[in-house]
């Protein structure tokens, strides 16, 4: 009995050998072909902006082609819960944000996705603040005025656009009226570029819209920044207050976006991937591009997958309450 179990065990495991050696030899070649990434927001929104750049300078240390695919609507849900959905083999990845993560929690009664339980993270790219614009032609010369006339008028009477329900533009709106204590109308659109437009032909009043999708069209001309939404001035804009420091001194909205994959990635294809992802973050020439256009970046060598991970949930833990407070819906 002992001699067949023993042959037994030896075929079983001649048996499996192939599969070991398959699955050995996949991860330590990985990656072999070109990688999707899906961006669940529209063309032309600074998540896309800064994805197609990361995404190009990924395809160097992993010596594969990174094929970016919008997949916007719902305020990231969509293109996030195809993420969650995919095969953790390495060859689908995705762009997270603070607002897909974190507010969509609260904002969707099932968004289709777990933020902590149905993904593998990767590491934090970079955050940005928003930028609050309104069209030249308003008559709101600086954040006090529009304040002031958000207060003094009559509920909804002052219309802020967003590139949808649940993105940052949407939240910093809704923590503004409430820190005011005068509802605002929030008209969604389906991306940044057409949120931008409907101020620019007066359909709206204001945005807050993250700074790298505003600067363009504030440096053109076409905008007038009135003021950041994070706890300190832009580099960018260092003449333009922060709502914190002109009468909300409570008041700090930021945003960051980081790289993530399906459930169950193989641990040596995440540190694959964070390794490459913390090189490319630490080219001078990508570093000077991104801040150039309003991004702030992490230190470099980038924190771990842990910290990123972390800061999810830390953000969770911090978010979802007050949105809740805020009563904070997709509807």
């Amino acid at each position: 009995m002992l001699r067949r179990h023993l042959v037994l065990c030896a075929w079983a495991l001649a048996s499996s050998a192939p599969w070991l050696v398959s699955t050995a030899h996949a991860q330590s070649t990985y990656p072999d072909r070109p990688i999707r990434l899906i961006v669940p927001f529209a063309p032309g929104s600074a998540a896309d902006t800064l994805s197609r750049q990361v995404a190009s300078e990924l395809s160097g240390p992993l010596k594969q082609t990174i094929v970016v695919e919008n997949k916007g609507g719902a305020g990231g849900t969509i293109g996030t819960a195809e993420i969650a959905r995919a095969k953790p083999d390495g060859y689908t990845l995705g762009i997270a944000a603070q607002g897909t993560l974190v507010n969509n929690q609260v904002l969707y009664d099932n968004p289709g996705y777990d933020s902590i339980k149905d993904f593998s993270f990767i590491g934090e790219i970079a955050d940005v603040q928003n930028l609050a614009v309104v069209s030249t032609q308003s008559p709101y010369k600086d954040i006090g005025a529009l304040m002031k006339a958000i207060r003094s008028g009559p509920p909804q009477s002052i219309r802020y656009s967003s590139s949808g329900v649940g993105t940052s533009h949407h939240v910093a709106g809704a923590a503004l009226a409430s820190m005011l204590n005068k509802p605002m109308l929030h008209v969604p659109y389906t991306g940044a570029p057409q949120g931008l437009g409907a101020i620019i032909s007066g359909d709206v009043d204001l945005g807050l819209y993250n700074l790298p999708a505003a600067l363009g069209l504030v440096s053109a001309g076409r905008l007038r920044a009135l003021a950041v939404t994070g706890p300190k001035r832009s580099t960018r804009f260092p003449d333009v207050p922060t709502i914190a420091e002109s009468g909300l001194p409570d008041y700090s909205v930021t945003l960051w976006w980081g790289l993530i994959a399906p459930a169950g990635l193989p641990a040596e294809m995440t540190e694959r991937l964070h390794a490459a992802l913390s090189e490319v973050m630490a080219k001078p020439a990508v570093r000077e591009k991104l801040i150039s256009q309003g991004f702030t970046l992490p230190d470099t060598p980038l924190p771990s997958s842990a910290s990123f991970k972390q800061l999810v949930q830390k953000d969770l833990a911090t978010w979802v309450p007050l949105l809740k407070q805020l009563d904070a819906k997709a509807n």
